[in-house]
């Protein structure tokens, strides 16, 4: 979130712009935080109601950061047309974590965003479809003002990424062990293939030493190193765990691990293909079932899948900085 948050700041950091921190259990006394060009405001959904009333109504533009947030400023959405940014498929997430009533409750929010026909900034053109779909509404399409997948900032940090030598045995994962990551899963196909050396980068190693301890897998390392080391992993590093399921919150995202792979050459161990809009632009993986069976592509096959899959996120990039050239235009008119 705060990626996406500066991301979008950084197309209009020369003017001035307010944002309205806001939370319904905090902040019963107003702070106001002067950054350059930019006012930060925290305030009471409850206690500060018409001081909030008052900067949505003279702002020439609000921009609102995901369904959870529109929540805090709800009545924007009859004062004028703000642009909310859809920065994922909030109901069904909610559902995925086990919470119903949380999960109805944004599902309503999320309703009046599209159906008050809100000008949208999506992550994926498969999350467009989706809200399509959802609400019947082929409109939405022609409020849509920008496409932005989360994209990491790799791009001109190494030459020749590409043409690293690298071990043809050693499978990296980078990422955390929540739910979704299907860490379980990842490490029972490590333990099937022993032959393979892994490297396991996580912020929470010891629960990762002590569930790939549990899984039997004999040949790894398990560290937490800072963000600018990772790609050292990657570039003498053939093969990269991304095992997302079929669902609809990996359909239509767009994972920063699998651009970082894609982008220093690491060929993907999938799951599914079926994640964001990565199929559609024809990326290249390995199975996980192929893998666990030792079905692996040759020294050729590999290169011609590193070629093809930084070409993929090659165009992502390009498409993205369209993309933001639009949206930035669209705020400074507004």
């Amino acid at each position: 979130m705060f990626q996406r948050i500066a991301s979008i700041d950084s197309l209009v950091s020369d003017l001035p712009r307010v944002y309205l921190d806001i939370s319904f259990r905090r902040f019963w006394s107003k702070d106001t935080q002067h950054f350059d060009n930019a006012t930060v405001l925290k305030l009471n959904g409850f206690w500060h109601i018409f001081t909030i009333f008052s900067w949505l109504r003279k702002a020439h533009v609000v921009y609102i950061h995901s369904v959870y947030n529109s929540i805090k400023a709800l009545p924007a959405y009859w004062l004028g047309q703000p642009i909310t940014d859809l920065h994922g498929a909030v109901p069904e997430e909610l559902a995925y974590q086990g919470k119903p009533w949380f999960a109805f409750f944004f599902g309503l929010v999320e309703r009046i965003v599209l159906l008050r026909n809100s000008p949208t900034v999506h992550v994926t053109t498969a999350m467009r479809r989706h809200f399509q779909q959802k609400y019947h509404r082929q409109s939405n399409a022609d409020r849509t003002i920008a496409i932005l997948p989360r994209l990491s900032d790799v791009r001109g940090q190494r030459d020749n990424v590409l043409m690293s030598k690298r071990d043809d045995l050693t499978v990296v994962y980078a990422g955390g062990i929540q739910a979704w990551q299907n860490v379980p899963m990842m490490l029972d196909a490590a333990a099937a293939l022993p032959k393979m050396r892994y490297i396991f980068l996580t912020g929470e190693r010891w629960a990762m030493e002590q569930q790939a301890k549990s899984a039997h897998v004999i040949n790894y390392t398990c560290n937490s190193v800072p963000p600018n080391q990772v790609p050292d992993h990657y570039l003498t590093s053939t093969y990269g765990f991304i095992l997302r399921e079929s669902i609809l919150l990996n359909q239509v995202a767009c994972p920063t691990k699998l651009v970082e792979y894609l982008y220093w050459g690491v060929i993907p161990i999938v799951l599914t293909p079926n994640i964001g809009d990565f199929s559609e632009l024809g990326f290249m993986f390995v199975s996980l079932e192929d893998f666990c069976s030792g079905r692996l592509p040759d020294e050729d096959e590999a290169v011609q899948i590193r070629v093809t899959n930084r070409q993929v996120v090659e165009s992502l990039f390009k498409a993205c900085e369209n993309e933001l050239s639009t949206l930035r235009d669209t705020l400074r008119r507004s």
